[in-house]
């Protein structure tokens, strides 16, 4: 690697860190990232062409699903255990880059590099499963955002709105901006134990047909060309959320949008949106 071309990696690396700060300062700042909460991951293969080559890859360590779509490439994740306030000061500090093996059923610590302690996030299977289905649908989207936002949580618990068309019906009506930002809607992934390879591919399968999905009585997770973009999309379906939830605490179901009101917004924002 050319010092010029090291220079170039190191320069992308630290603009994406910086976007991951910035981000993880926002989540804190929302209150949506209690404690260790929330982990971000960004696909960094084609925006660092190498790790720096003064460090060196660590020991292979196998994965618990063959992630194929994703062999060789190199994706940046946060720190298990790390918290967003502290992510936001040293970005640098609280995440790795894991180099996926050709079959993507392993990974090796690219960089901070061998001997130094780390462990991706707990919620790894699910970041690589939706890595693998953007690489699918061939996305330009490598970022990913993961999240607890409060109103949009509580909404989940609601057993009148545990529906994928329902719920949207719902947030669009209230919110038009969203209607515009995601005209095809937010994914609803059935609750399933965080961290496990079956939420994995569950998520994996919501984020095929969507860019935002909420994880019931978990969170909430978004793609986008950038962390900045992600989070927009989470903030702006919370602010949907937040909105109907103000409604009902007022005492009034609001009114919404008409049936035509939408398929008009529909028909700006380009209905049929998908996760390209």
């Amino acid at each position: 690697m050319s010092g010029a071309a090291q220079s170039e990696g190191e320069a992308a690396l630290e603009r994406v860190l910086a976007g991951a700060a910035a981000v993880a300062a926002l989540l804190w700042e929302k209150g949506w990232a209690e404690g260790n909460a929330g982990n971000l991951s960004c696909d960094v293969t084609d925006l660092v062409p190498e790790a720096p080559s003064r460090r060196t890859e660590g020991p292979a360590r196998p994965l618990p699903v063959e992630y194929a779509e994703l062999g060789g490439r190199r994706v940046l994740v946060t720190e298990s255990g790390s918290r967003m306030r502290d992510l936001a000061r040293e970005p640098g500090r609280f995440c790795g880059i894991l180099h996926l093996a050709p079959g993507g059923d392993a990974y090796a610590l690219a960089w901070p590099g061998a001997g130094v302690p780390f462990a991706p996030t707990s919620e790894l299977p699910s970041h690589l499963a939706i890595h693998a289905a953007l690489r699918r649908l061939k996305s330009r989207r490598v970022a990913i955002v993961h999240t607890h936002p409060t109103e949009l949580l509580a909404l989940s618990h609601d057993a009148a709105l545990q529906d994928e068309a329902r719920l949207n019906r719902a947030l669009w009506a209230v919110h038009p901006e969203l209607a515009l930002l995601l005209p095809e809607g937010l994914g609803l992934v059935r609750y399933l134990c965080p961290g496990t390879a079956q939420q994995g591919v569950a998520a994996g399968a919501a984020m095929e047909r969507h860019r935002v999905a909420l994880w019931e009585k978990h969170g909430a997770v978004a793609v986008g060309a950038d962390f900045a973009e992600a989070f927009d999309r989470i903030d702006t379906v919370n602010k949907a959320a937040r909105l109907l939830l103000l409604c009902r605490a007022a005492g009034y179901e609001p009114q919404g949008l008409t049936a035509a009101q939408l398929e008009e917004l529909r028909g700006a924002a380009g209905a049929g949106g998908n996760a390209v």
